[in-house]
């Protein structure tokens, strides 16, 4: 029987090369282990950067122990507002920082939570008694009912606003130094700031006096 002509771009049935599995286009499972291996490299790089184990820098710690000093103002000046209160408010209802934390402790925080909120490194206010605020790791401004929501509340001590927004961070001015500083606003944001964002009044906020 004649046999016609064979393309030979094309193998025959019966090649047995052409029925060899590794001359098939497909992924391999060397490819596919080192695929797996790439992924999980990346992933252990991942995942120490944000996974809860993870430790976080002096700043954050405190910027979270700021935030609950923010939330007792917030409770405080609500508490006045809702029980006709005259003697709780935000701390400018107050004519000084002692006035202040003698409403806040025991009220709202205990002496000695009080004092671990204004700790921070560097800074260790020590428990059993209301410190004076330069004693502290915090600075407490006199915001009332009537500031604006981004009127400045907190700021870490190494911060020093002025008219115009602040000044240039110290290398030696506690807590943080010049390595950056916090702010918190009566509205309730805020957070890191670097220290070339002193004085930038338009991101951190406006000004009212600090306490005295």
């Amino acid at each position: 029987m004649p046999r016609f002509p064979v393309d030979p771009l094309i193998p025959e049935a019966d090649d047995p090369a052409s029925m060899n599995p590794r001359n098939q286009a497909g992924i391999t499972l060397v490819e596919v282990i080192v695929c797996v291996v790439v992924v999980g490299v990346l992933c252990s790089l991942a995942i120490p950067s944000v996974g809860p184990g993870y430790p976080k820098s002096p700043l954050t710690q405190s910027l979270n122990t700021m935030r609950q000093l923010h939330l007792t103002c917030q409770q405080m000046a609500l508490d006045g507002v809702t029980t006709g209160d005259k003697t709780l408010g935000w701390p400018g209802t107050y004519a000084t920082w002692g006035a202040w934390a003698t409403n806040v402790v025991p009220g709202y925080l205990s002496t000695n939570d009080f004092c671990k909120i204004l700790s921070a490194q560097g800074v260790i206010v020590p428990p059993g008694k209301i410190p004076r605020m330069n004693e502290t790791a915090v600075r407490v401004y006199a915001v009332t009912d009537n500031s604006p929501t981004n009127a400045v509340l907190l700021t870490s001590a190494n911060f020093t606003n002025t008219p115009t927004g602040g000044e240039p961070l110290r290398p030696s001015a506690k807590p943080f130094g010049d390595k950056g500083f916090l702010v918190l606003r009566k509205g309730g944001d805020g957070g890191v700031y670097r220290p070339n964002q002193v004085g930038q009044t338009n991101i951190i906020g406006s000004f009212v006096p600090m306490c005295r």
